[in-house]
């Protein structure tokens, strides 16, 4: 059974549609990246899948539960999907351990001591481990997005969501963030990830998603979409990739 299942997806912000009938399945344990031009609906989609935005029409499903707008089953839908955005968004007055457990207490409801000792073993999973009292301040970006990446694991989901999680790093603190990415890849962990990083494409998707204007105009291996593209715009969006 898929873990996702999104059918016909549509998604309007007033006269503007981002997204245009997406139809989409992810198998547990699958990566799937999405790659195309800025503005083609790749954000959206997984702001969609985690209930962050209403669909205008369609339906995603996660888990066998299709994602409905209210409080109840977005609760449920957040322990299930853990999302890391481009920015940190991590609490500045709090530690990297308060970070990560701030949520294991207050709606797992772990005690101090649990969720302490759950933070540490994410941390550690991140590489982590010996920062854990620091504070984002005393960060570099790579390691507030490796934090960041460590809350969302301490929620336990069965799916992680990766939005450009490394855009906003400086260039040398991209590797560190992909490589744990690529350690959960290869636990097993179901993923998501929208990304400009056709490296880490290659190496760990079993599908790579072409959008553009909110629709998927390509699918397949990373060996066939991105080395041997069948569309047009596919080959000329990869053709200005490579020329930056």
């Amino acid at each position: 059974m898929a873990l996702v299942e999104v059918r016909n997806l549509h998604k309007r912000f007033g006269a503007l549609e981002v997204l245009r009938g997406v139809d989409l399945t992810v198998e547990p344990g699958e990566v799937v990246v999405f790659v195309g031009p800025s503005g083609c609906g790749k954000s959206t989609l997984l702001r969609c899948l985690c209930g962050l935005e209403v669909p205008s029409e369609g339906e995603v499903v996660v888990g066998g539960q299709p994602v409905r707008d209210d409080p109840k089953s977005l609760q449920v839908l957040h322990r299930r999907v853990g999302m890391v955005f481009q920015r940190f968004h991590l609490f500045p007055h709090l530690s990297a351990l308060d970070n990560v457990t701030l949520a294991p207490r207050k709606v797992l409801g772990l005690s101090d001591a649990e969720a302490e000792a759950l933070g540490q073993r994410m941390l550690s999973m991140v590489h982590l481990g010996e920062r854990a009292q620091a504070y984002p301040s005393q960060l570099s970006g790579g390691q507030q997005q490796r934090v960041a990446i460590a809350r969302a694991l301490a929620m336990k989901p069965e799916l992680m969501l990766f939005d450009e999680p490394t855009s906003a790093l400086d260039p040398e603190l991209v590797g560190e963030v992909l490589e744990v990415m690529r350690e959960l890849a290869r636990e097993g962990m179901t993923m998501c990830v929208v990304t400009h990083e056709m490296g880490f494409a290659a190496d760990v998707a079993h599908r790579v998603l072409f959008m553009d204007g909110g629709r998927v105009v390509e699918q397949g291996s990373p060996q066939q979409v991105l080395r041997d593209p069948q569309q047009p715009r596919t080959r000329e969006f990869l053709a200005r990739l490579l020329q930056r």
